[in-house]
């Protein structure tokens, strides 16, 4: 079966189940150099509040923030396209897939993936294997998961309160899945309820633990912006300041992927007081 991913996290989930796409999106981690077949129209390297910008913009206009290359999509000839349908700030929509399937000769079939929460997860996975014929993968992989979420250590029995932002210029407080990542660690979320998108925040929960976990960030390029703020001085210097805050790499939490089990442990050792390898989290200083 030849499937291309137009989404990172449909990408991931494919390779967890043994099958490696004939093409991927711009955003998708690509070590075998498989034709690229998406586009990004916001340049690379602009500070947040311009990427921001941009984006308010283009959805006033209605203008779309990606391009389906059509003419490498016809050249793939897939048999099954997987894209989204959760953000579109993240990855190309079933729209933007609707008129690159104009360029082809025979129409593929295309799985979105829908899940918006941590049980949405399972749901993907055991569509997308049956989707490439991997159900017993598809299968293993969920009750690996289930396991692994089980196996944590149950909630102290006083839960601290957290925040946790997903931009800073304007602040954004992350939806979907992190409120659910959020209590299975053991803590008392300050933001949107579970399932529902992220929010822009006029102003910061009084939370008692912060994360700061930035979509398409690594943990090096998130904490240079948090270095960048604290620096000027001004109001999150004064809101981390009493709080225990932590800067984390965006991967386990950015997207719905078997990595998210692994964000739930960070954040349940966070919580605690406890140490995680420093390429997952490091602490904004008092």
């Amino acid at each position: 079966m030849r499937v291309v991913s137009l989404v990172p996290s449909g990408t991931l989930l494919l390779r967890a189940l043994g099958v490696e796409p004939v093409g991927v999106s711009h955003s998708c981690p690509n070590p075998l150099g498989v034709p690229v077949v998406t586009e990004s129209l916001i340049p690379k390297g602009l500070p947040q509040g311009e990427i921001d910008r941009r984006v308010r913009e283009a959805y006033r206009e209605g203008r779309s923030l990606y391009r389906v290359r059509g003419e490498v999509l016809a050249r793939l000839e897939p048999d099954l396209l997987l894209t989204q349908g959760v953000c579109e700030v993240c990855a190309v929509t079933p729209g933007e897939v609707a008129w690159a399937q104009a360029f082809l000769p025979r129409s593929p079939r295309v799985l979105e993936l829908k899940g918006v929460r941590l049980q949405g997860l399972f749901a993907d996975i055991l569509a997308l294997g049956e989707a490439t014929g991997r159900e017993e993968g598809a299968r293993l992989l969920v009750e690996g998961l289930r396991e692994r979420l089980a196996s944590l250590p149950p909630p102290p029995p006083e839960r601290p309160t957290v925040a946790f932002l997903e931009w800073l210029d304007p602040p954004y407080l992350g939806g979907h899945w992190v409120p659910d990542m959020v209590a299975r660690a053991g803590g008392r979320y300050l933001g949107p309820r579970a399932g529902m998108p992220s929010r822009r925040a006029p102003s910061l929960p009084q939370a008692e633990v912060v994360f700061l976990s930035f979509c398409g960030y690594g943990l090096a390029e998130a904490w240079e912006v948090v270095a960048a703020h604290l620096a000027e001085g001004g109001p999150l210097a004064a809101y981390l300041g009493g709080r225990r805050a932590y800067v984390l790499e965006a991967s386990p939490f950015q997207a719905l992927t078997p990595l998210v089990a692994e964000g739930v442990w960070v954040l349940a050792r966070l919580l605690r007081g406890q140490e995680v390898p420093a390429h997952l989290a490091r602490r904004v200083a008092p």
